[in-house]
């Protein structure tokens, strides 16, 4: 899934084939995912029924009708290949809705900046874009053959398998997996970037800022998304002693990038803060004796300027409304769903098995 049509103009920008799919799609961003995991996972299903080698449903000598557990397997990594694309695919949609409360936030040589960012990838960056997502190709195909190897599987046997949809899949999932790490880097690179050259603060407008949480926002969302994938490989609900931890480290893991993403904002805002501060203490000291030997003007002024302190002194220091805070608190829980569908697919696979009502 290499990069593809360069975008024409000044900007020399260019879009990945996971956007323009997602861009010109007639099912919309939800729509577009489901069909992609379908595609994904329904070619197991394919292959394993085709091959038999081993089947996708098939039923014990107690008559009960089961799958493989490598059908799990392939079910996690679908999902993990389907939030690949989806992340990449989606990703400029979410910036431009930003856009217009970003530049607003920034000053008039900030403009095109903010603009660059619901473009597509800078073309200096296309080589990359390719050399890293052939190098996850390759990386995919030394992986079904170390499996090969490990199994002691010939390589017509292994083809002539259900190893034939991880042989397929496998350099696809690397390559828009290891392509789609630079991306997000490149991303927050830019806005970084954008923050430190262009970010004006105006107390006034805090409000303005709550973009940035919103990128925040979605930045841990995402993360919390595909650790709750990756959890499916190794929680157990009946090991909380592994359990808690491992959800504790995921939803610190959240924290971390949601703080990361914010901290330049929030230093932006503490330094206007504190040289808003440095001023008013300026004017207080300038209008203090006068207010002190009585005079009324001098002494209006000095109430007046502390009205002013203890409101600048109360401004939020993060770009995180109410509302914004309230979301991150239920991606928290996001981890925790891997849980709960192993204990309900557990007990769904107990009544099956003991011929119990379900």
């Amino acid at each position: 899934m290499a990069t593809d049509e360069s975008k024409t103009g000044s900007n020399d920008r260019f879009d990945t084939l996971e956007y323009i799919l997602y861009r010109h799609s007639p099912f919309g961003v939800m729509g577009t995912t489901a069909v992609i995991f379908l595609i994904v996972y329904g070619l197991y299903i394919l292959i394993a029924q085709m091959t038999q080698s081993p089947p996708f449903l098939y039923q014990t000598d107690a008559g009960v009708w089961t799958t493989h557990k490598v059908s799990w397997i392939a079910f996690v990594l679908s999902l993990i290949q389907t939030a690949a694309i989806a992340f990449a695919g989606s990703s400029s949609g979410r910036w431009e809705t930003d856009t217009e409360d970003l530049a607003q936030a920034v000053g008039p040589a900030g403009q095109q900046a903010v603009r660059n960012l619901s473009l597509g990838a800078p073309v200096e960056w296309r080589a990359s874009y390719h050399r890293l997502f052939w190098f996850g190709f390759v990386f995919g195909i030394v992986f079904n053959v170390v499996m090969m190897v490990t199994e002691g599987t010939a390589p017509l046997d292994y083809v002539s398998s259900i190893g034939l949809w991880f042989l397929i899949v496998s350099p696809i999932l690397f390559g828009t997996g290891f392509r789609a790490g630079m991306d997000v880097s490149r991303r927050s690179r830019e806005i970084k970037d954008l923050i430190a050259q262009h970010l004006a603060v105006d107390l006034f407008h805090l409000e303005r800022l709550n973009a940035f949480g919103r990128i925040g926002l979605r930045a841990a969302r995402s993360w919390m998304i595909m650790a709750a994938i990756l959890l499916l490989f190794m929680l157990n609900p009946e090991q909380l002693w592994i359990t808690i931890p491992t959800i504790a480290a995921t939803a610190a893991g959240g924290v971390f990038i949601l703080t990361s993403a914010l901290n330049p904002v929030h230093r932006k805002i503490c330094a206007a803060k504190a040289a808003e501060l440095d001023r008013i203490h300026e004017e207080m000291a300038r209008v203090r004796d006068r207010a002190l030997a009585g005079e009324d003007a001098a002494s209006s002024a000095l109430a007046g300027l502390t009205d002013y302190e203890i409101w600048v002194a109360q401004r939020p220091e993060w770009p995180l409304s109410t509302g914004l805070a309230t979301r991150f608190s239920l991606y928290i829980l996001l981890p925790i769903l891997p849980i709960v569908g192993s204990y309900l697919f557990e007990k769904l696979a107990d009544q099956f098995v003991t011929g119990g009502p379900v």
